[in-house]
């Protein structure tokens, strides 16, 4: 089967969007790093409570059209990870995934105000690349 929006062969060992907020559905609301970096980088209202809502609410959303009204479908979680623009988010998912915390600082302080929430995510997977995190994943 095609992946529709890359045109590469899609795997079914893949781990699902569906499956990701599963996975990540027994964490904890609130951890550390994640918090702090949403505090001093992320001020303001929102419409989740916390990462833990909002990232279960994308990877759930991730395999289907979702809020955005997308035209692809089954687009799996490392998709979702990619493309997530929500930095904190993305740190939440580390420490909700047991990524040594000192790592997940390195990324924190790799991103930390350096421009647009995409250039943020971008810094994060850098030092938090998604195998990792899949890897983890695929554990609990």
């Amino acid at each position: 089967m095609k992946h529709a929006a890359w045109g590469r062969p899609h795997s079914h060992h893949e781990v699902s969007g569906e499956d990701m907020a599963q996975k990540l559905k027994p964490a904890t609301e609130h951890f550390p790093i994640s918090d702090r970096y949403e505090l001093d980088y992320l001020p303001g209202e929102h419409w989740w409570t916390s990462q833990h809502e909002h990232v279960i609410a994308w990877f759930n959303e991730i395999d289907g059209p979702g809020a955005y009204k997308r035209r692809s479908r089954g687009l799996g979680a490392r998709h979702g990870y990619i493309h997530f623009q929500c930095a904190p988010g993305l740190l939440w998912i580390a420490e909700a995934v047991g990524v040594d915390p000192v790592l997940v600082q390195l990324a924190a302080d790799a991103a930390a105000g350096v421009g647009r929430p995409a250039t943020q995510c971008a810094a994060i997977r850098r030092v938090l690349p998604w195998q990792q995190i899949e890897t983890l994943v695929r554990d609990r």
